[in-house]
């Protein structure tokens, strides 16, 4: 899905990612310079595809790449909340999570057998008005996906037992709690209910309500699953290394025999009205005034969906945005601001979000956006300002499509556009209304819709079907291919005159390019008094040169179908750019104006400053960001160039000047220690004439060298509290120093740690959330830093199982390091996972310069990455042992709650692991 749209999504209605529509890229709010429309070209955007209805009424829709020995399988029910009644809510959400138990000839879980064929991009969503179920696989491992996949749409109902109720319901409960645990993460709710009769199926949220799931009893879940599964009620798309005959001999042997589910009705639309302005007011634990302003809108299929969501770009998503303009950056009234067009199959809402800058008075803020949004609907936009936008949103569904599947890839789209549209390339008829929409057409749609009441805060006969004679035995499971052999580009090198190294990855499947230079700085360049330095001085980058001013530099690059962005990790500061191929010069051109000569203004360091302080709050409000902050203080000692969060502290960001962020840029930003990565369409005959064109006159030398290694020795281990009063869970972190890269155990860690605590069915994600169903969600890493590296677990819990959950925790941690070897069956479905995913690991642009970036930072052999599947084959338990023994230290953990207080501290301090200290949010002790 688009990203900007995913962070509209997400700042709207926090914790239901889960609600958001798989395909709305075209739509998305953003922009781009102006330009003249040239007529849309249709084959630019087309995804070749073949169609099949089986005799059972299945829709089966074909896209054949061969690119990669990978296939995206995207499974579409239409079903989702809207087909719930009131008293009986939340059965599609809870349904997604029984397709991941097993079924009836397969009674081993869905994510295990994923994990165990090294399935990527794998997941299952539910909204309002469908449910789907995506991975992408290998394609030795294809048939097998089609019998499980078949084998939960047709042979899932016997195998529901109550004990699964039981423990889905719980996870469910704890999702909820993850959601509303989150700032802003009551809103969803509260605006549905405003917005929607009582009756309308768009008035509860898609994940219910929780004392309906509570008496849903065994009966009327196999009823929803009976009347919703079937296969006429169902889309299965198929993108990537696959024959439309293969695919459709494929799916007949496995869903061909499966009966049709019953006719349904299907109200087309329902899009109702308000008699007044609403207004709402609710307080919740979050740092900043939020305003909520929503409008009844046009829905999926609508002619206005398309003229809405250009309006929503116009208004916000780019520097020029008429309301990013007028209330981030020239009034300074909000730290940030969305607009967007959330067009469901029922009825669709537009929205804008404004987050208010600290101090500001909220209704100065909503007269503001009363005039601009009134000024847009007498005027219309211009005709620059719907060139930017369709130009930006273009080049962003070009860049979606580049995947086969997961959300909002090939697979997705052809699938989306089928369920909703009635045909595979729908999205093709909204791409190019989008295309052709004119300024008037825009102006009144936002006539037809905004200048109405708004609410503040905040069916065709059915087909003679039949299920076909099938003589499979659904008692043997297809074997698995021997997972195929991946071949990584070559790490192509170059080097300028004045010393600035360039690494090109080729690949030409799609018209785009990535680069990304990587600076040897990082906020590990940040001294105590300056934290917060180097990222300030990246997120200013793009906000004026010695020749742009921000919005200009924004113009120009939109006008390019280009995205420039910047990022701070530890050790590497990052500036990125997406380009298309071509106009790569041109956007190399812009992205050294930007790298090499920032004029850093004094009025966008001001509000950038404001901004970065509003952040920090931000972060301190979300228990997973704020456990980050504080953490590498406790592991690493504030002294380190580790132990500081990237962001800095609002003292220290506070006291940091223009002039030291220009004497920051200077200092570090040297070509003899920074390095280009580009990946994508073009060969290094083409891109070293336009780097030399773009960053030849780059003066030559190198920045300082940085240490990264001193970490403080072992010290008495402590139990570090911070008070969250009133949260519904407790973020359970458990962390210690362990080795920097360079070990000879380093391959053989990483099945050791993906096995612990970095896939859905890991050891700590299956005791703590399949098990025992305490947690949403846990996860455990090694970080990916040039110095001493951290070993860190975060298991969030519901409060009332803190202590119990920590136990758990320390369990696993001593299983891990040596008292639960990783052998046997595990050891083997682990190392399947390691070397089958593998097909798919390196599928996208992205991947691949992530690639060649850790090769530069860690200093990995040039060989490492066309070497690697072989090395992972080759790791045996005896090697895992070692390396888990020597890189997780039990006994060195530090332990980090951040929980309600009243209620676990006592509980804690009972458990007798050490010394126990509260600490502030800042991470200074205060008892």
């Amino acid at each position: 899905m688009n990203k900007k749209l995913l962070a509209a999504l997400a700042l709207a209605f926090a914790g239901s990612a889960l609600h958001a529509p798989a395909f709305a890229a075209p739509f998305a709010a953003s922009s781009a310079t102006a330009a003249k429309a040239a007529p849309f070209d249709r084959a630019a955007y087309n995804i070749n595809y073949k169609k099949f209805v089986l005799q059972n009424g299945l829709t089966l829709i074909v896209h054949e790449d061969h690119s990669v020995p990978v296939v995206g399988v995207n499974m579409w029910y239409h079903v989702g909340s809207r087909n719930e009644k009131r008293g009986k809510t939340g059965f599609a959400h809870l349904f997604e999570h029984f397709f991941f138990n097993g079924s009836e000839n397969y009674p081993h879980g869905f994510r295990e057998a994923m994990d165990d064929l090294g399935a990527n991009n794998r997941n299952g969503t539910t909204n309002t008005d469908r449910t789907n179920f995506f991975e992408d696989v290998p394609v030795s491992a294809l048939e097998r996906t089609l019998f499980l996949e078949s084998d939960r749409m047709g042979f899932l109902g016997n195998y529901i037992s109550k004990e699964m109720l039981e423990r889905e319901r719980g996870v469910v409960q704890n999702e909820k709690r993850q959601g509303e645990n989150q700032p802003y993460g009551r809103v969803r709710m509260e605006v549905s209910a405003k917005m929607y009769p009582y009756s309308h199926p768009y008035s509860w949220s898609t994940i219910g309500y929780m004392e309906d799931l509570q008496a849903a009893s065994l009966d009327d879940i196999k009823e929803w699953y009976r009347t919703y599964y079937g296969p006429n009620n169902a889309v299965i798309s198929l993108a990537g290394d696959i024959t439309p005959e293969r695919a459709l001999e494929l799916v007949n042997k496995y869903f061909g025999a499966i009966p049709p589910g019953p006719p349904l009705p299907r109200t087309e639309a329902w899009i109702p009205t308000l008699d007044r302005n609403i207004r709402d007011e609710m307080e919740d634990h979050v740092p900043q005034v939020r305003i909520y302003r929503n409008w009844h809108a046009a829905a999926w299929k609508d002619a206005d969906a398309a003229r809405l969501s250009l309006l929503g770009a116009v208004l916000a998503g780019s520097k020029s945005a008429r309301l990013d303009k007028r209330l981030v950056y020239d009034k300074g009234l909000a730290t940030s601001v969305n607009a967007y067009l959330n067009d469901a199959e029922l009825a669709g809402t537009f929205n804008l979000v404004v987050t208010v800058k600290p101090g500001v008075d909220p209704l100065l803020v909503e007269r503001e956006v009363d005039a601009i949004v009134a000024e847009l609907l007498d005027k219309g936009p211009t005709a620059a300002e719907l060139a930017r936008v369709k130009t930006s949103i273009l080049a962003d569904f070009s860049r979606s499509v580049e995947r086969l599947g997961g959300m909002g890839g090939r697979s997705d789209v052809l699938a989306e556009s089928m369920t909703y549209g009635g045909t595979p390339d729908a999205y093709l008829d909204r791409l190019e209304q989008m295309a052709n929409t004119t300024p008037a057409e825009v102006k009144a749609a936002g006539g037809r819709w905004l200048r109405a009441n708004h609410y503040t805060m905040t069916v065709r006969p059915f087909a003679k079907l039949a299920a076909a004679k099938s003589s499979i035995d659904r008692k043997q499971l297809p074997a698995l291919g021997e997972a195929p052999d991946v071949k990584f580009p070559a790490l192509q090198r170059a080097q300028l005159k004045n010393g600035l190294k360039v690494i090109l990855v080729e690949r030409h499947s799609a018209p785009i390019v990535n680069a990304t230079l990587a600076i040897d700085a990082g906020a590990a360049s940040d001294s105590t008094a300056k934290a917060g330095a180097a990222a300030l001085t990246l997120d200013l980058l793009d906000k004026g040169t010695k020749t742009r001013d921000a919005f200009a530099l924004s113009d120009a690059l939109e006008s390019l179908g280009a995205n420039l962005s910047t990022g701070t990790g530890l050790d590497q500061s990052l500036v990125r750019l997406q380009a298309t191929s071509a106009n790569l010069a041109p956007s190399l051109a812009i992205m050294a104006d930007a790298a090499l000569a920032p004029s850093f203004p004094q009025d966008q360091f001001a509000l950038q400053k404001q901004r970065r302080l509003a952040g920090i709050g931000q972060e301190k409000a979300q228990p997973n960001s704020l456990a980050t902050r504080v953490l590498p203080g406790l592991l690493y000692g504030q002294e380190h160039v580790y132990g500081k969060p990237a962001s800095g502290y609002e003292a220290s960001v506070a006291g940091i000047t223009r002039d030291d962020l220009a004497q920051w840029h200077a200092t570090w930003f040297k070509p003899g220690s920074a390095t280009l990565v580009v990946a994508g369409d073009v060969t290094m005959d083409k891109l070293l004439p336009a780097l030399e064109a773009s960053f030849g006159k780059w003066a030559a030398g190198s920045a300082p060298a940085k240490q990264v290694n001193g970490a403080p020795a072992g010290a008495p281990r402590k139990i570090y509290l911070i008070d969250k009063p009133d949260a519904p869970q407790s973020t359970i972190v458990a962390a210690q120093l362990s080795l920097p890269y360079g070990q000879p155990e380093d391959l053989a860690i990483e099945p050791v740690m993906t096995n612990f605590g970095g896939i859905a069915t890991s050891r700590l994600n299956r005791n703590l959330r399949l098990d025992k169903h305490w947690s949403y969600g846990t996860s455990a890493r090694l970080s990916e830093v040039r110095g001493q590296r951290s070993f860190v677990t975060i298991a969030p819990v519901q409060t009332d199982k803190t202590i119990e959950a920590m136990r758990e925790v320390r369990k696993e941690v001593q299983g891990v390091a040596g008292e639960r070897p990783l052998v046997g069956a595990e050891y083997e479905s682990i190392m399947r996972n390691m070397t089958s995913r593998l097909a798919g690991r390196f599928g996208t642009l992205n991947a691949l310069e992530g690639a060649a970036l850790a090769t530069v930072n860690l200093g990995l052999p040039e060989d490492y990455w066309a070497n690697y599947a072989r090395n992972v084959k080759a790791l045996t338990p005896a090697q895992l042992g070692q390396a888990a023994g020597k890189f997780v230290k039990p006994e060195e953990v530090t332990w980090l709650v951040i929980g309600d207080l009243r209620k676990v501290e006592a509980g804690i301090r009972s458990l007798g692991w050490g010394e126990v200290v509260v600490l502030d949010q800042d991470g200074k002790p205060i008892r």
